[in-house]
């Protein structure tokens, strides 16, 4: 019986959707464990949101569930389109990068995204943070920084000697130290902009884990959005001011002296996706990039940095990087255009909420909420102060760097987990420690990384108090009260400057008179439905959500 219904799930996906071969062979493995009874097993997104769709058309239309080969193809473009959003993010992150002929092409590209891959792998995340915070010891011969996050424990060290580079005379050599010895003093958020940003062209670019690629100091200066006083037609920006291309030179010069080592044994290089693993035996000092080819820049005879080289992951980044055992995510690329000292805290949010989506993406547990205190908290993650003398300081600018994440489309939206927050805030003298730093935020991702384009359609997938949702009892019978519960919510409507149209059209009402029954102005309606309005308030949400679900 369960091989038979299993068969009537895979000859419905391969009739509705033929254009997803992937989606067979996932919801084939996915549907295998849960028919084992695995209780604790996460399933794929998309077959989270397959199991609610058809839920829905057995209730609303008295089908037969195990007759869904029958007529679920007489319902095709609603199931289709209900599952698409969920496949999307998939494809997108699997989809083979089309090869570009140089760095100017692949960057214009990038200028027209908002999300770009980049390295999600929990060391290149320490890596990088350890970079953007400088946690580098001094009082060590060669500045040292120990990094110990679950099963990783590594080592990276600032060595000005690079015996890969290939230099032919002494007086080379010695200028290439006096260039890297103060490196030192550039481990900051702009370094680790330019650690992401060398990865990113390299992962767009490479087609093996030994090819170099190209880099002008201009490539991070575009992706950085900086104006250059010149512009060449296709729009790539050049001839930038001396600091803003010193300050990139300098930078990339300090990132070619960080060299790591595993300290474990082995190493296991995870693929998720297949479920194996291989070992990698340990390893000896490696240097995180390699470089050749370089162009110096000096300044009378001291050297500022690299204007230009080739460059390339060492043998350990890359293999995070590149291949069947890469481990990627998408980076918002408005992390790199926040100001590297004023804006370092929005650098570093962006970046681990990017790691933290990777994470979660295969269980969709993007709902579950971060602790704002503590060891693991987010300001910890940006290194924030949590000086009980300035929490009214300290919340508002928390709360600050959350808005503009969220102006800026790196986020969706956020909240506090507990509602009456504010409340508790106003009635306890000792509120920052006792009630605000153990609070916890609610933050949803954009659609670009969840691939669904309403949060309730978010919301509907996931269990209300986040647990493992027992998808082998959905697919023996959903119980009543599952059921009722699951098909109120997915035919609540959904609002939608198009749907919010459509209905005013329907009920023959006016611009003025919908917003009068709605209860919010005119102009504020009139914005909306010709999607104006970027970011609309809560409020005139809910309000607009009452109205078009009223019976």
């Amino acid at each position: 019986m369960l091989n038979t219904l299993q068969n009537k799930f895979l000859n419905v996906t391969k009739t509705i959707f033929p254009d997803q071969p992937q989606l067979f062979v996932e919801w084939n493995d996915d549907i295998r464990h849960l028919m084992a009874s695995q209780e604790d097993y996460q399933p794929c997104q998309s077959l989270k949101a397959f199991f609610v769709i058809i839920d829905r058309l057995v209730k609303a239309h008295q089908l037969k569930f195990e007759n869904m080969e029958q007529w679920a193809h007489s319902y095709k473009d609603e199931i289709r389109n209900f599952v698409l959003p969920y496949i999307r993010i998939v494809g997108e992150e699997n989809a083979p990068y089309s090869l570009k002929s140089n760095n100017r092409q692949v960057i214009n590209s990038l200028l027209n995204q908002n999300f770009a891959e980049s390295g999600s792998a929990l060391l290149f995340h320490k890596l990088r943070e350890t970079i953007s915070k400088n946690e580098f010891d001094i009082a060590t011969e060669i500045p040292t920084a120990k990094i110990a996050e679950k099963s990783l424990e590594a080592t990276a060290q600032l060595r000005s000697e690079n015996a890969y580079l290939k230099m032919k005379s002494n007086a080379a050599i010695e200028q290439w130290k006096n260039l890297t010895s103060q490196a030192i003093t550039s481990m900051d958020d702009l370094t680790a902009d330019i650690f992401d940003i060398v990865s990113i062209l390299w992962m767009q670019q490479a087609t093996h884990k030994d090819q170099m690629i190209h880099f002008h100091t201009d490539d991070a200066l575009n992706l950085r959005r900086l104006q250059g006083r010149s512009e060449d037609p296709d729009g790539f920006q050049t001839s930038y001011r001396k600091k803003e291309r010193d300050d990139i030179m300098k930078r990339l010069a300090a990132l070619t002296t960080i060299w790591i080592r595993i300290e474990r044994e082995n190493l296991r290089f995870i693929n998720e996706d297949q479920g194996n693993f291989e070992e990698i035996g340990q390893v000896q000092f490696n240097p995180l990039f390699l470089v050749d080819s370089v162009t110096v820049a000096y300044r009378g005879e001291n050297p500022i940095g690299i204007y230009e080289c080739s460059i390339r992951p060492g043998e350990l980044l890359a293999n995070f990087l590149y291949g069947s055992q890469k481990s990627s995510g998408l980076l918002a690329l408005k992390t790199l255009e926040y100001h590297p000292t004023k804006q370092k805290y929005h650098k570093r949010l962006s970046r681990y909420l990017s790691w933290q989506w990777r994470i979660r993406q295969k269980s969709a547990d993007y709902l579950r909420a971060y602790h704002i205190g503590g060891d693991k908290g987010l300001l910890k993650v940006m290194d924030l102060d949590v000086n009980p003398r300035y929490g009214s300081r300290i919340k508002e600018q928390f709360e600050e760097i959350l808005d503009t994440l969220q102006q800026d489309g790196i986020i969706k939206e956020w909240s506090y987990k507990e509602k009456d927050i504010e409340q508790q805030i106003e009635q306890e003298r000792n509120w920052f420690a006792n009630t605000w730093l153990k609070a916890r935020v609610q933050i949803i991702p954009p659609i670009e990384i969840t691939g669904i384009g309403d949060d309730r359609n978010l919301f509907l997938i996931e269990d209300h108090d986040y647990e493992s949702m027992n998808f082998s009892t959905m697919l023996q019978g959903m119980t009543e009260r599952e059921t009722a519960a699951t098909i109120e919510r997915v035919e609540e409507k959904l609002v939608t400057p198009e749907t919010i149209n459509k209905e005013r059209i329907n009920r023959g009402l006016s611009i003025v008179d919908a917003a009068k029954e709605m209860g919010i102005s005119h102009s504020t309606l009139s914005r909306y439905e010709r999607n104006l309005i970027k970011r609309p308030y809560t409020e005139n949400i809910d309000k607009m959500k009452d109205w078009i679900n009223a019976k």
